[in-house]
């Protein structure tokens, strides 16, 4: 142990050291391989701080734009992937200036969300030349796992936990909905890694990551979850199913699915009051329905549907949306809400039809970035289905939690499969035959 810190001392001493001379190289690696840690470091942080993600995030983009080679990075930055996000921060930036109703504070909070999408042409280059992207994942699922057993602790002993919410009980830090999506997404990303290993043999690997991705599992079933989670999770089960298994396998598969949710279902008093509350607020009374979080959101898409009817085209400029729902707010009691809990609406407002189209561009490509049989491109998958769906019912690309679990994993999974197929392009032109 003690060697191994020494090594990673004298590793970090080169990459600050090392900008000439015969030790020149090696410092460019040291320097490549902090990089990676600040970023893996960024991972083991998103579930359980706010502020030291932020830190990790600020160390990656420090390293990185003293030590990246810039024409490469730009070159990149024609990549789909990467491309794909230009349209959207434009209309962004754009949108300030006819945002004329709206005070530039206003208008600056609004075109923040969006800052963390030129984060993902930075993670596409360092992962394209980088072999630890696996590490980044990895990184992020042991980090939940500990959350997740804590979220156990807490549930049975609620005083040990660090942020005690009655409301919310097994949430120790954050909030359900955070911790839900993170939950999700290690279940899904560890089904298809477990499937793998089984097919190449590592049984004994495959075993223990479908043990975690149950305990996952079983969280979000008796612990506690987000009513999104149970929206966008069986469209995901579909989607693995239907890539790995056919034939009688995936009726099997699927008929099993659909009795294990429903014993779950049978047994648990947490699926059923999610799923019950959810069709009780919606039956409520017109007079009673603005208590309830259903009854809020459909009265803010309401709003937002007005506000859009205003400005179709190009909407209200970047950051109204506050401006406008606090015209058309009623009365005095409590915070303004300035989010329709939708994203299509919330960039509608203050983008129109113009900021739709690209929202949905970006979506579209990263979706057909990663649409092949490819493990990789199943991580990255499974964080852009996840994202679109639960933005049917919240803003979670502009959310930071959220946002930045997407980010993450469209840039390293994108550079990831940049390096690939880099790769296997090599070695095709060293099999194929030279004639001389």
């Amino acid at each position: 142990m003690i060697q191994l810190l020494r090594n990673e001392i004298e590793v970090a001493w080169l990459g600050l050291t090392a900008w000439s001379g015969p030790n020149v190289e090696r410092g460019r690696h040291a320097r490549s391989r902090g990089v990676d840690f600040a970023m893996i470091a960024c991972a083991i942080c998103l579930p359980w701080s706010t502020a030291a993600t932020s830190t990790s995030i600020l160390v990656f983009v420090g390293i990185l734009a003293v030590t990246g080679e810039w024409m490469v990075f730009f070159r990149l930055l024609m990549r789909p992937v990467n491309a794909a996000i230009l349209p959207l921060c434009i209309v962004a930036i754009v949108g300030m200036f006819w945002a004329s109703d709206t005070i530039w504070p206003d208008r600056l909070h609004g075109l923040a969300p969006l800052g963390k999408l030129l984060v993902i042409p930075a993670l596409v280059y360092q992962f394209r030349r980088s072999t630890r992207g696996a590490y980044v994942f990895f990184a992020f699922v042991a980090s939940c796992a500990v959350l997740m057993i804590y979220s156990w602790t807490v549930f049975f002993f609620p005083d040990l936990s660090i942020h005690l919410k009655s409301d919310q009980p097994g949430i120790p830090v954050k909030n359900y909905i955070d911790q839900s999506q993170g939950f999700a997404f290690c279940v899904f990303a560890l089904a298809a890694v477990a499937i793998e290993f089984f097919r190449a043999q590592k049984n004994a690997s495959a075993i223990a990551l479908t043990i975690l991705a149950a305990f996952f599992l079983a969280n979000m079933a008796f612990v506690n979850v987000s009513r999104t989670t149970l929206l966008f999770a069986p469209v995901l089960a579909l989607l693995l199913a239907f890539r790995y298994f056919h034939g009688r396998k995936l009726t099997m598969i699927l008929l099993g699915a659909a009795c294990i949710f429903a014993v779950t279902c049978a047994i648990s008093s947490n699926l059923q009051r999610k799923i019950s509350t959810a069709f009780t607020e919606y039956s409520l009374p017109a007079t009673d329905k603005a208590s309830s979080s259903v009854g809020q959101r459909l009265d803010l898409w309401k709003k937002s549907i007005a506000f859009i009817e205003a400005a179709p085209l190009v909407g209200h400029g970047t950051g109204s949306n506050r401006t406008l729902f606090e015209r058309d707010r009623t009365g005095n009691s409590g915070p303004v809400i300035a989010n329709p809990h939708n994203q299509t609406l919330l960039v509608a407002i203050q983008w129109g039809l113009l900021g739709v189209i690209a929202l949905y561009a970006m979506w579209g490509t990263h979706l057909a970035t990663f649409c092949i049989g490819n493990l990789t491109a199943w991580i990255g998958l499974v964080a852009v289905t996840q994202n679109i769906l639960s933005s049917l019912f919240n803003s979670h690309l502009f959310d930071y939690y959220q946002g930045w679990l997407y980010v993450i994993s469209v840039g390293v999974a994108g550079g990831t499969l940049l390096r690939q197929q880099s790769l296997s392009g090599l070695r095709s032109d060293a099999a194929r035959p030279t004639n001389i």
